[in-house]
């Protein structure tokens, strides 16, 4: 009779369980925008080349030289390395007291401007991929943590090999509908495809992110950020991509971060006019013969937190320097100058950017 009793109650014990960890894994965790008119700062904080080398020290060293922390730690999980839940990166962000933010990068390597044999958009449509993406879901599910997510940025730019120039581009009869252009429409179903997946393993710890480039790549009809849309039932935030002068012959002219935003922030709300938006990369290279990296960086803070076309709810500095093919340097990083340094961190002292997420 004792032992009936005591299988009872450890049966009686175990659904209890079973009924609380059901719960917590249904309940859908997003993030939400900031109270009035704050801004989330996250950032990418130099995690090397292929922006995977994360590391605690890094995320620490990057908040002690801008004088803040990050809310959120922008890294690249490269599927050249595998389609693979980057769970190591993800405890040092979190270790680090930030949130992970993650770039899903389609690609068979880091050369831009060719298209992609292995992870085409195709093939994840096709289902290719689906026992990796799955396991990847799961993975995600069973860390139970707050995570971002976005997929093969800037899509309407011509140099990833996820753009729409090299999945269809402009055709119309190659793929689906035969009133859409294929390159968009290949690129917004493998999103949805992706997100699919994720909402069929009931992974709800999640905030999904659309990634354009404010200007497109071409600037044709076809190739408009709206185009490759998931949609809002998809996504829940949108974002996007705004640079100076990447290299020193680039002419500095008519990339002002000011101008640029007032000739194409009409682009943002032919996406969407339901989602908060996020400026997800940004930055100006230094020692450019035309023009100061200071006065660009001031002349995109200034617009940031006062402007009559885009409220930002988050932004996310890109900190990272390279060597071009020709020698010279990119140089993105936020110290690359001691005047562009003490910019950064005159404006990030300003309590309208915050460093804690709220999630709902």
């Amino acid at each position: 009779m004792k032992k009936i009793f005591f299988l009872l109650i450890i049966t009686i014990f175990s659904l209890s369980a079973c009924q609380q960890t059901t719960a917590k894994n249904t309940k859908t965790i997003k993030l939400q925008k900031p109270a009035d008119n704050q801004i989330y700062f996250g950032a990418f904080p130099d995690f090397g080349g292929p922006e995977d080398e994360v590391s605690k020290k890094r995320i620490e060293d990057f908040e002690d030289l801008v004088g803040k922390k990050i809310a959120w730690a922008y890294f690249s999980q490269n599927w050249y390395d595998g389609i693979i839940y980057p769970k190591q990166a993800i405890a040092s962000i979190s270790s680090a007291g930030t949130v992970p933010f993650v770039r899903l990068m389609a690609r068979s390597d880091e050369i831009q401007n060719h298209s992609e044999q292995k992870f085409s958009l195709q093939h994840i449509i096709d289902g290719n991929f689906d026992k990796e993406l799955i396991a990847w879901a799961r993975a995600c599910k069973k860390d139970d943590i707050p995570i971002l997510i976005d997929f093969a940025v800037e899509a309407n730019g011509d140099w990833f090999p996820w753009s729409g120039v090299f999945n269809g581009g402009s055709k119309l009869d190659g793929y689906g509908d035969s009133h859409y252009p294929d390159g968009p429409e290949r690129y917004r179903d493998a999103y949805r495809y992706i997100i699919d997946i994720f909402r069929a393993e009931n992974v709800n710890n999640v905030t999904w992110f659309f990634h354009f480039n404010l200007a497109p790549f071409p600037d044709k009809p076809w190739n408009q950020a709206k185009n490759y849309y998931p949609g809002d039932d998809y996504i829940d935030w949108i974002g996007f991509s705004l640079y100076g002068a990447q290299t020193l012959s680039e002419e500095w002219d008519g990339l002002d971060f000011s101008y640029q935003l007032k000739e194409h922030y009409k682009s943002i709300f032919a996406v969407t006019n339901n989602k908060p938006v996020a400026l997800l990369e940004f930055g100006v290279t230094d020692h450019h013969p035309e023009g100061s990296k200071a006065d660009w960086l001031n002349d995109a803070f200034k617009t940031i937190v006062n402007n009559p076309y885009v409220k930002f709810s988050a932004i996310s500095a890109w900190h990272e320097s390279w060597e071009n093919e020709d020698g010279t340097m990119t140089t993105i990083k936020l110290d690359s100058s001691k005047q562009s340094l003490d910019t950064v961190q005159k404006w990030l002292s300003e309590k309208q950017f915050i460093s804690t997420l709220k999630f709902k």
